[in-house]
């Protein structure tokens, strides 16, 4: 028996049951993957320690940034393997369906608004979902220039039938987390989106925003 290497698992175990007492509320489950996952967080601190990234807001702000990016390449890979060969296989056409079937008809930029997409990419969104039946169109009372679009029969029918793979997704996609990490994180991005949201709530130029970057109070 490599007796050094159990001496060494035991101080790592010490160290990591004297953090969890200690933090009123830790990030990580007092289990097997819990403890798997403070050694692997505690390898990346060391490392941007070696390398002289100390933990400043600066360098929390771009790791939060890039998890992001990674965790949306990850979803959109586990996506596409489940989902390859039905309609919703592109993840915006869902998101897209999704929030006409929550908040009803709206018009075209209302609903590529709350979809966060690009006008020209938003357009072409929707006019694919209009050619699949899964969304109709209609003259806007209100303003003639204005296009009202509503979700289908045909369209909810896609979702529903989805449902249960979207949930498995979903799931994979949460790993590890326990119910209370899960709330907690679900606040905090919460938040963060309703940040987004009122930003983009209305239309931004490029100028607007690149304004809006350099002036953002930290």
């Amino acid at each position: 028996m490599n007796h050094k290497l159990l001496i060494d698992f035991m101080h790592l175990l010490f160290e990591f049951e004297k953090e969890m007492k200690e933090e009123f509320t830790s990030i990580y489950a007092p289990t097997i993957m819990g403890f798997k996952q403070w050694i692997r967080d505690k390898k990346v601190q060391e490392e941007d320690q070696e390398l002289g990234l100390e933990a400043s807001t600066e360098n929390t702000d771009q790791h939060i940034v890039l998890s992001f990016f990674k965790l949306a390449n990850y979803s959109k890979t586990y996506w596409r393997s489940l989902l390859t060969d039905t309609p919703l296989a592109l993840p915006d056409n869902h998101i897209f369906l999704m929030n006409l079937w929550r908040h009803g008809e709206m018009t075209k930029m209302e609903l590529i608004r709350k979809s966060t997409q690009e006008k020209a990419t938003g357009m072409q969104i929707i006019n694919r979902l209009i050619e699949l039946n899964f969304v109709s169109q209609k003259d806007s009372e209100v303003d003639k220039r204005s296009k009202i679009v509503e979700i289908t029969s045909l369209g909810r029918q896609e979702l529903e039938t989805n449902m249960d793979d979207i949930q498995k997704i979903s799931q994979v996609v949460n790993g590890s987390l326990k119910g209370t990490e899960k709330k907690m994180l679900n606040q905090l991005l919460n938040k963060l989106t309703h940040f987004h949201e009122e930003v983009f709530s209305e239309s931004k130029s490029k100028e607007e925003l690149i304004f809006l970057i350099v002036n953002h109070e930290k």
